[in-house]
């Protein structure tokens, strides 16, 4: 989720300049040369949406990030570049993202390539990435310790475990939160319940970001001892970030009936969490329920979550509810709804949601 987050500031800056990007690979590797750096970014996270495509088409994505990763001079590029290859997960990219990393300046870039290097690479990457615990930005050491969980390697536990214990500058317990959630990926439950414990002794539960940490990390780490506690902090929370992770938790604890009663939820963030978490169970009570949202829910977000359920248990009407996010002004909906419907179906009229509406209608028809 962390490294999620890190494309939402892309994707919401304002338009670039008005410029086909076309369909193909060709197209838009041809536009990572565009005087416009902001064209180059644009060209590259377009290029890492190719994932499942032709192998040619791959090879020529791969191949025009990793450029742009290597010499552009536009630090918002590199970083796209970065993300972009993570996207792909190609282990090729590997020792280009481990060389850039070894000499990038730019903090954000460095973040980019902590994702890039978790998603291509393996437990074998770790090394490169150890020494950027003591990195003097809070934000990179956040992002070592988020890659380091994801890379799978457990030899690191007694790094995380001394980064938990001396970690300097970190007023808001990101960094720390992150360790715990590396601390869970790695399935090390024994060190997970401990550090759970050493985070509130440290009145790690004033920030919101750690609350979720840890309630996240009882949920995924199963740890039915501490169900009670989740119960606690949900009869006092307030923040609507924190009550959706504790959603989540709940029904990976097993309380079902529970997450229930937060799709009628006052906030939205909570009512799509508790949509997600009842996916999550892999049964029907999630398919009717997503498709309840997804015809009368008013927040978009939450009908727009409602739709991609639907669309991932191929229910008939799913895409003509995933069509809707096509008319949304925000880029992160109408731009991961045309992804999916251009990879299910192999073709892509756009934006032009009547279009698309036409043809869906036609193939049910048939």
């Amino acid at each position: 989720m962390q490294f999620a987050v890190l494309l939402l500031p892309l994707l919401l800056q304002t338009q670039v300049e008005r410029v086909d990007f076309g369909t193909s690979v060709k197209r838009r590797v041809e536009l990572l040369n565009h005087t416009n750096p902001r064209v180059r970014m644009q060209a590259a996270r377009l290029l890492g949406q190719v994932q499942g495509a032709r192998e040619a088409d791959l090879n020529e994505a791969l191949a025009g990030l990793l450029v742009r990763l290597g010499k552009d001079p536009a630090a918002g590029v590199r970083r796209q570049a970065a993300l972009s290859l993570g996207q792909l997960g190609d282990e090729r990219a590997v020792p280009h993202l481990a060389r850039r990393l070894r000499v990038e300046p730019t903090a954000r870039v460095v973040v980019a390539l902590m994702y890039g290097l978790a998603s291509c690479g393996g437990p074998y990457v770790a090394p490169g990435v150890l020494p950027f615990l003591e990195h003097p930005t809070q934000q990179v050491r956040a992002a070592a310790v988020a890659a380091l969980g994801r890379l799978g390697d457990p030899s690191v536990r007694d790094a995380l475990l001394s980064a938990l214990r001396t970690e300097p500058e970190d007023p808001d317990f990101a960094v720390r939160a992150a360790i715990l959630t590396a601390l869970v990926r790695l399935k090390l439950n024994q060190e997970v319940g401990s550090a759970i414990d050493r985070l509130i002794a440290e009145k790690g539960m004033k920030h919101w970001g750690c609350r979720a940490a840890i309630l996240a990390a009882i949920g995924e780490a199963r740890l039915q001892d501490r169900a009670a506690f989740v119960d606690a902090v949900l009869k006092r929370e307030r923040d609507p970030r924190v009550v959706a992770t504790a959603v989540g938790a709940l029904a990976r604890l097993g309380r079902r009936k529970q997450v229930l009663g937060y799709l009628v939820h006052e906030a939205p963030v909570v009512r799509r969490a508790a949509l997600v978490a009842l996916d999550d169970t892999d049964d029907e009570l999630a398919l009717a329920s997503a498709l309840k949202l997804a015809e009368q829910e008013r927040d978009p977000s939450v009908r727009f979550e409602a739709a991609l359920v639907l669309h991932r248990r191929r229910h008939p009407d799913a895409d003509l509810y995933l069509v809707d996010a096509l008319r949304s002004q925000n880029p992160l909906f109408w731009m991961t709804a045309l992804g999916a419907l251009e990879r299910r179906h192999g073709r892509s009229f756009g934006r032009d949601a009547g279009a698309w509406t036409k043809w869906l209608k036609s193939r049910k028809s048939r």
